[in-house]
């Protein structure tokens, strides 16, 4: 059975990049344009693994993680940032205070997008499509 990942992001061209990385792996990616929809949709979801930025307008990530602990307290959670008002580096760690599996400090490459979810799920047990080879 394929694994389920929610991501969430309020930047839809790093919320659509994150769910084309991860189907190319063979996961199957749901977006979400904020926090307030994933929470919304999560029960119905039953993500696998939830991938969250933190500075959002409407629900931040850090309220994700927060609301997830008492919705799924066993959920596995991915934190990335890029900053905002203090340094991404700062967001992050408190990130894993509030319990985060795995952060991912932004801009990051595929390789290492894909490995934090490694660690967190394990390989994509879905067959992976062909590669083209140029």
């Amino acid at each position: 059975m394929t694994q389920r990942i929610l991501v969430i992001d309020d930047d839809s061209d790093v919320r659509e990049l994150v769910c084309r990385m991860l189907e190319q792996d063979g996961y199957e990616a749901v977006a979400a344009e904020g926090g307030s929809q994933a929470l919304e949709s999560y029960g119905l979801l039953s993500p696998d693994l939830v991938i969250t930025d933190v500075v959002m307008p409407d629900v931040d990530g850090f309220e994700v993680l927060l609301k997830l602990r008492h919705l799924a307290p066993g959920a596995m959670t991915m934190v990335m940032s890029g900053g905002g008002r203090v340094a991404p580096d700062i967001y992050l760690e408190t990130a894993q205070r509030l319990g985060a599996s795995a952060v991912l400090r932004k801009p990051f490459t595929k390789a290492e997008m894909l490995e934090a979810v490694h660690r967190i799920l394990g390989p994509s047990n879905a067959p992976q499509p062909p590669t083209q080879e140029r």
